[in-house]
């Protein structure tokens, strides 16, 4: 049997087949090169997989009957009538955290970084994913459950995600520099690393506020299994230079039981088809 799977984000769509215990090469799209998702699927599908018998997919916002709208681009998907357009036998929508927290177990030691702790412990652990938005999500006995963290109010009507996202870091940067060109996370992280003092005080903020946010998470659970956080905008190198695990257990009355938590840096890329895999195979697909 032959399923497409895909993990659907507001910038970038991934997709990849699924055959037997096998999966492909991943193939990535801009988002803003499709009307819609139905079309970009579609397209996919006819082009690379015409036998194709099921469809799953991560998708970036709240999955209610199998339907989904997303929160950061103003597209939205059935999967009903995706079923009914490409004549497949079954289509599964779900929260993109929840696919990724189902990949969690399949990770290995060289896929992450400790930057708190030597091992995983068991108990509750939270997953936090920084793109367009920010994603997150609990696991507990191997249960996973989407939350939706990101939109929770800050200031002045803003969400939380408007300044802890791949945008809001960019917009921090601009706002330090006075300077509206875009310019990459990349490009930011080598300016600091370099020793560029704006770029550096862009992490140093960021960092600092995108650890209360793990740590708001991570004290809301209990999360003694584990932090674990990830993200494009996010670079190994400065996580470390910047102490980043320090400004996680800044905490004047829980900053000990902080301290026993393992923070968690996962540095593997598209590890979200590790998590679609196993969920094929949960579902009698392969």
């Amino acid at each position: 049997m032959t399923t497409v799977v895909a993990d659907l984000g507001a910038t970038n769509a991934r997709f990849a087949i699924i055959e037997g215990d096998r999966l492909s090469d991943i193939y990535q799209f801009a988002c803003d090169d499709f009307k819609n998702p139905m079309i970009l699927i579609q397209s996919f599908v006819r082009m690379y997989a015409p036998t194709a018998k099921y469809f799953l997919a991560g998708v970036p916002g709240p999955v209610f009957n199998n339907e989904v709208k997303w929160t950061n681009r103003s597209w939205k998907l059935s999967a009903k009538e995706l079923k009914t357009k490409l004549k497949l036998k079954d289509v599964i929508l779900l929260n993109d955290l929840e696919v990724q927290g189902a990949a969690l177990s399949a990770l290995n030691k060289k896929d992450l970084v400790f930057l708190q702790g030597k091992k995983v412990n068991k108990g509750p652990q939270v997953l936090v994913n920084i793109g367009t938005g920010l994603g997150s999500c609990y696991i507990v006995d191997d249960k996973v459950f989407p939350a939706e963290y990101g939109q929770t109010m800050a200031v002045e009507g803003y969400t939380l995600e408007t300044r802890i996202s791949g945008s809001g870091f960019k917009r921090l940067y601009q706002k330090l520099t006075d300077n509206d060109a875009t310019v990459s996370a990349v490009k930011i992280a080598e300016e600091c690393l370099h020793g560029n003092r704006l770029a550096k005080k862009t992490y140093q903020l960021f960092y600092a506020d995108f650890a209360r946010v793990l740590m708001n998470l991570a004290l809301t659970i209990k999360a003694t299994g584990g932090v674990y956080f990830c993200g494009g905008i996010l670079d190994e190198k400065t996580l470390k230079q910047m102490k980043f695990a320090q400004n996680f257990v800044k905490h004047a009355k829980m900053g000990c039981f902080l301290k026993n938590m393992p923070l968690i840096f996962i540095r593997k890329k598209d590890f979200a088809f590790l998590g679609l895999k196993r969920l094929v195979q949960k579902y009698g697909w392969s």
